[in-house]
């Protein structure tokens, strides 16, 4: 049913199921055995926007390296490949819904929220020592992109979605399942899959509600399903939810990490949040 309806919205708007070809070319590079970090900057520098943004949040609190970095390909040569690709695709998804016609949503609010759970799972994904934490961390940024894509082409959907969500006092995610037969984060996913982005990203994403339904990355989605939940229960802007989403006992199991710790990850999440904020938005 999902699909259904994406197919729908992409024959309305075709520019939303195309995502910039940069990211594609940075992914070709990535792969390529003959490639070089010469190469791979060279294909970041040729959008002039990304390069700076890609330079900015390198240089934010996040890596905090000493002396600053000047140049992509330095970027990319202490970052790591991976992570740049992973910080390069963040960047160009929130550039791909500047200056889309989205009514009633507090778009600031709405990538406040989705950087604090961004945030929040690049945090705990550290505590548990993952190799690459940047992947965890464009899946917290994008877990919601289902909903943005709601509120753009679904609006009089939402609205009723919104009235019984009045009514009822319950969560809005299960007041789309409710009214549609899916939620905002199945549809995302599926939007994930048709820019042909890695499985990595869009099953956290579409199971970040359903974290036990995940088949090939249970933990990574456990990790989204975590962090979005803390980041409602830590107001860190809005994309739509009043109530604070349960953690599934299971999805925390999986996560291993003692609860004591939840102090630290809330700490590591706030010291970086602000200037997050300013790196994404600016």
């Amino acid at each position: 049913m999902t699909k259904a309806c994406l197919d729908d919205i992409l024959a309305r708007d075709p520019k939303l199921g195309t995502l910039s070809d940069v990211y594609h070319r940075i992914e070709s590079a990535i792969n390529d055995p003959n490639s070089s970090f010469e190469a791979m900057a060279s294909v970041i520098e040729s959008d002039a926007a990304l390069a700076t943004k890609v330079l900015r949040i390198a240089n934010s609190s996040l890596y905090a390296l000493p002396g600053g970095i000047h140049s992509i390909q330095r970027a990319i040569s202490i970052i790591g490949t991976q992570q740049l690709r992973d910080l390069a695709l963040a960047a160009t998804v929130i550039r791909h819904f500047e200056g889309m016609p989205i009514t009633g949503v507090d778009m600031e609010s709405f990538w406040r929220h989705s950087i604090g759970c961004a945030l929040l799972a690049r945090s705990l994904a550290s505590f548990r020592r993952e190799a690459n934490v940047e992947r965890f961390y464009v899946a917290g940024l994008l877990h919601d992109i289902g909903r943005l894509v709601m509120y753009m082409h679904m609006t009089d959907s939402m609205t009723r979605i919104l009235e019984a969500r009045e009514h009822s006092h319950d969560l809005l995610f299960r007041e789309e399942q409710w009214a549609l037969g899916f939620n905002h984060a199945q549809l995302g996913g599926d939007l994930l899959e048709r820019w042909q982005l890695p499985v990595a990203l869009h099953e956290p994403v579409r199971c970040h509600h359903d974290p036990n339904e995940a088949q090939r990355y249970p933990v990574e989605t456990a990790v989204v399903h975590a962090a979005d939940s803390m980041t409602n229960a830590l107001r860190m802007g809005s994309s739509g939810e009043r109530l604070v989403p349960p953690i599934d006992e299971q999805a925390w199991a999986r996560i291993a990490l003692p609860e004591t710790l939840l102090e630290q990850v809330t700490a590591y999440t706030e010291q970086h949040y602000a200037q997050a904020v300013e790196v994404f938005l600016a």
